[in-house]
């Protein structure tokens, strides 16, 4: 008596032997169907050949023209090397196009912003008067990568360049107990009425996992603003519209309001 599992296998392998060139034949034509997929597609290659009148890569996209005049940061003498502290070129950049104000104002285009892991160049600053002490540590706390005061008018847009705090070295160092003040985060905008902020087709990653309170964009007493067309994967919450802390937002007394949010993707830890 034949059991019925050695049955299955028994008509598999005698249909397989006298089916050999009908699979010989599939799978040519299984191969010869990626292949020609492949070296049509835009750039496309296949084991690192390119065939002959591939179509060339997808040019990049043009940078938006939100501003009258466009500036890059080696303009003012940055060197893009990953090396090179350009603090003081990214500042020049800013102070140019802040006088552009009545000219229909400026843009930088083509940036790669990289945080600095040395900490001596990380900035301290008095707690936020809405957080009273401060959350994490007591007294000052780490500035921001990017830092304004007092804007108005203000657009964040993701495909004219790349802004990387690199807190990947930040969360080395506070889980070896490394860091003594409050961290700041990515981009911070305060203290700024009638700021009119724009922020647009940007994808923000934090680390989904080992790393707590990792949130996307927090607008903390703010105002007339538009969050809109962006990614956001994070740890903690994609968006977290906030006034203050306890007790110090509410004798702060500025709530945020008239913030518009639209068609986002969002990815979180937060259930």
């Amino acid at each position: 008596m034949i059991e019925a599992h050695g049955l299955c296998r028994f008509w598999a392998s005698a249909f397989l032997s006298s089916h050999k060139a009908l699979f010989a034949v599939l799978w040519v034509a299984a191969f010869g169907s990626v292949f020609l997929w492949q070296r049509n597609v835009p750039g496309g290659s296949l084991f690192g050949w390119r065939g002959v009148g591939v179509a060339p890569p997808v040019a990049a996209r043009p940078f938006p023209r939100l501003r009258g005049t466009a500036f890059n940061l080696t303009d003012f003498g940055a060197v893009g090397d990953g090396v090179t502290l350009n603090t003081e070129a990214f500042e020049r950049a800013m102070i140019a196009i802040g006088k552009l104000g009545r000219a229909g104002g400026g843009q930088l285009n083509g940036a790669v912003i990289l945080g600095i892991e040395d900490q001596k160049y990380w900035p301290l600053m008095p707690p936020l008067p809405s957080y009273g002490y401060g959350r994490e540590h007591r007294g000052p706390r780490y500035g921001s990568l990017l830092h304004g005061q007092n804007l108005r008018d203000v657009v964040i847009t993701g495909h004219n360049g790349t802004i990387n705090g690199q807190g990947q070295i930040w969360w080395k160092r506070y889980r070896q107990k490394l860091l003594n003040h409050t961290r700041g985060p990515l981009i911070q905008i305060m203290w700024s009425s009638d700021i009119n902020v724009t922020v647009k087709n940007v994808t923000i990653l934090n680390p989904i996992f080992q790393a707590p309170n990792t949130d996307g964009i927090d607008p903390d007493s703010c105002e007339d603003m538009v969050i809109e067309d962006c990614y956001i994967s994070v740890g903690d919450d994609a968006i977290a519209i906030k006034s203050g802390w306890d007790q110090y937002g509410i004798a702060y007394g500025r709530p945020s309001k008239n913030i518009l949010i639209r068609n986002l993707v969002v990815r979180s830890m937060v259930r």
